[in-house]
């Protein structure tokens, strides 16, 4: 092999720029750090007789990267990879050659590969021989450097695109090359931060629907009080140029932190976790703004329990799908109403309303603020995320005591404040930690996060510093009272018709939707019927395939409708926890290899079969969820509102009375 002609084809290259022009696009730090590299120094290129064989080698031990021929060993590599033939997204760690790559990427199957390379060297001599330029832009192919892959860079991939969340449970971290087997501790931390990416995404989708729906009844049925309210865009406007946001929340440290805080209160804006309110109003201290996030009418207690005295100058930031009772238990100060990020809260295109509360808890909406604002310095209180010392789960003083939170019997652990050790947590906590930390990871410019805690557990991002030490940082310049204005009752009803409009378009769109399903559930059920019937009788010969090909082409169609934006932001929310959970399984089955024609036709049939259930509770799901629109909207107006099918029904049935 030549060392030379490889040298001239990197220095003389303008696949590189290709490249590195799709790269500055997709990963500008990849882009960077590859910039920074003038020529190969650590390993050197071997080119064969074919542009496709050529073997990288470590100069400092003479250690090839493949041991016999690079082309033959791929195509072994490529063979053994049949397996994973109709896997749509791949996840490799050592890029060798990129030769393998390159084939598996001729597969129209394979819409994504992500590869971790530890040897930045190796991804520049790559990217020099070969143009993967097309497949980098269209994110194809994700190159990413193993000493910047983190758990939020791998997590960011499931946000990037969501169908890659449905294969989490046929995950597997691919190594082709024996040559990377030293990097396994390496390979070994990667791997942990995939399975907790996934498990986190997983996790996240829930496994439940009441919350969704309860969240599209309380709403719809809000408006009446949110949009006659100050927006989300009021409040960030007012808040923004403030220096130092704190976010009190009620974890068992707190206590400790509640005379230092009323020193600092004058200076500093404090947004307050609605369990903390009347802790700090015990103490004297009185929040800038109270945020309340939860769906649940025990939520109204923190308020009920606490004098009208103390919600005075007092804004209350709800979101939208909060319980009636907890708008009517305060009083006094400004309710204040925003939007969390669901599909059906952006449909209404009151964009001035949202988004906050990506996150799961009021602590999560509470740093969205302060993003949004733009603090230049955020401290958290009372974030501990874990059970104290003494086994408490909330603070001294919390409105359901202490303990209201039990230890399991099954513990989990997290790494605890300061390191050095975990501390117990559960499974909640745990996932309002991974949510905490992504906001922190993905805030789009420079901010100071200190976690002044000084307990539970660590949140990974922010800068551990006493309380005490923190407050040194806060200028003592005494704040400004926050004045809110409501919209005009102008704009207010107009934004209210507009709703009405909207919820009834819902309705209608909902209702054809849930028809085709029916429709084709009824097709299908009584085609499984038929071929159970002839499998019974040995009458197999008689099945009829041009008839599974219908019905296959028939549910791609709704899964098309499914994975439409229109049908997301009506219904996704609602139905996603069931049917997320059916499609890991469904996405299992459509990995399988197939050998021949007769292993194809049975895997169609236990497809066929597998969305049985998915379609009878797809059109179930569609049906709860109009039915409470339609009884938020009787609520709002007052009225029956008649839909387009009872429209039709009353028309069949008029003309069946004339015949």
């Amino acid at each position: 092999m030549e060392t030379q002609n490889a040298q001239t084809q990197i220095e003389e290259n303008s696949i590189y720029q290709r490249n590195l022009h799709a790269l500055s696009y997709r990963d500008p730090l990849l882009f960077y750090n590859l910039m920074q590299i003038q020529t190969n120094t650590k390993y050197e290129v071997f080119m064969g007789n074919d542009s496709a064989n050529f073997n990288i080698v470590e100069i400092a031990n003479q250690t090839p990267l493949y041991q016999n021929d690079p082309l033959q060993e791929n195509l072994e590599r490529l063979n053994q990879y049949e397996v994973y033939r109709y896997y749509p997204y791949l996840y490799s760690y050592g890029l060798g050659n990129g030769i393998l790559y390159r084939m598996m990427l001729g597969s129209e199957i394979l819409k994504r590969i992500v590869v971790i390379e530890p040897e930045l060297e190796i991804i520049y001599i790559v990217l020099n021989l070969i143009d993967l330029s097309d497949e980098i832009y269209s994110n194809r192919m994700i190159l990413l450097h193993s000493p910047q892959c983190n758990y939020h860079m791998i997590n960011s991939l499931f946000d990037m695109d969501k169908f890659s969340k449905v294969y989490s449970k046929v995950y597997d971290l691919l190594i082709p090359n024996s040559y990377y087997e030293k990097y396994s501790e390496e390979i070994i931390r990667v791997n942990k931060d995939f399975v907790q990416a996934i498990e986190h995404n997983v996790i996240s989708v829930g496994n439940d629907t009441k919350d969704a729906i309860i969240g599209i009844k309380q709403h719809i049925e809000n408006m009446k009080y949110s949009l006659f309210a100050p927006s989300l865009v009021e409040v960030h406007n007012k808040l923004k140029g403030r220096d130092t946001a704190i976010i009190v929340s009620t974890g068992p440290s707190l206590y400790k932190q509640l005379e230092q805080l009323k020193e600092i209160a004058p200076y500093a804006t404090l947004f307050c976790i609605d369990a903390s309110f009347p802790i700090l109003y015990q103490h004297g201290i009185k929040p800038d703004i109270v945020f309340s996030l939860e769906r649940v009418k025990e939520s109204a207690k923190f308020y009920t329990d606490t004098p009208e005295e103390a919600q005075e100058g007092v804004i209350f930031s709800l979101t939208s799908i909060v319980h009636e009772d907890t708008i009517h238990a305060i009083t006094k100060g400004i309710k204040q109403f925003s939007f969390r990020p669901f599909g059906y809260t952006t449909l209404f295109n009151l964009y001035e309303y949202g988004y906050l509360g990506i996150g799961m808890s009021a602590a999560n909406m509470a740093y969205e603020l302060v993003v949004h604002s733009q603090f230049k310095r955020c401290i958290i209180i009372g974030q501990d995320l874990a059970f104290g010392e003494d086994g408490s789960s909330h603070s001294k003083g919390a409105v359901y005591g202490e303990n209201e939170i039990k230890p399991k019997e099954e513990k989990m652990f997290v790494e605890k404040y300061g390191g050095g050790g975990v501390v117990e947590t559960t499974e909640i906590w745990k996932l309002f930690l991974g949510f905490y930390e992504k906001d922190i990871a993905n805030t789009p410019y420079k901010i100071e996060v200190i976690n002044a805690t000084e307990g539970g557990a660590r949140i990974r991002g922010t800068i551990e510093m006493p309380f005490k030490e923190a407050c040194a940082l806060i200028p003592k310049v005494k704040k400004k009272q926050l004045k809110l204005k409501a919209p005009s009752k102008a704009v207010a009803r107009k934004n209210f018709a507009q709703v009405i409009e909207i919820c009834q378009n819902w309705i209608d769109y909902g209702e054809t939707q849930q028809n085709q399903i029916e429709e084709v559930f009824s097709e299908l059920m009584q085609f499984l019927q038929t071929i159970e019937k002839l499998n019974k009788e040995n009458r197999l010969e008689e099945f009829d395939f041009a008839q599974m090909d219908k019905l296959i082409d028939e549910i791609d169609g709704l899964k098309d409708m499914f994975n439409s934006r229109v049908f997301h932001d009506y219904f996704t929310d609602a139905v996603q926890s069931y049917i997320f959970h059916q499609e890991l399984d469904i996405a299992q089955l459509l990995v399988r290899p197939i050998k021949n024609d007769d292993d194809k036709k049975a895997k169609e049939l236990e497809w066929l079969y597998c969305h049985r259930y998915w379609l009878f509770s797809l059109a179930g799901g569609i049906d709860t969820v109009v039915t409470v629109i339609r009884r938020a909207l009787k609520f709002l107006t007052g009225a029956e509102y008649e839909s387009e099918r009872d429209k039709k029904i009353a028309q069949e049935k008029l003309e069946s009375k004339k015949s």
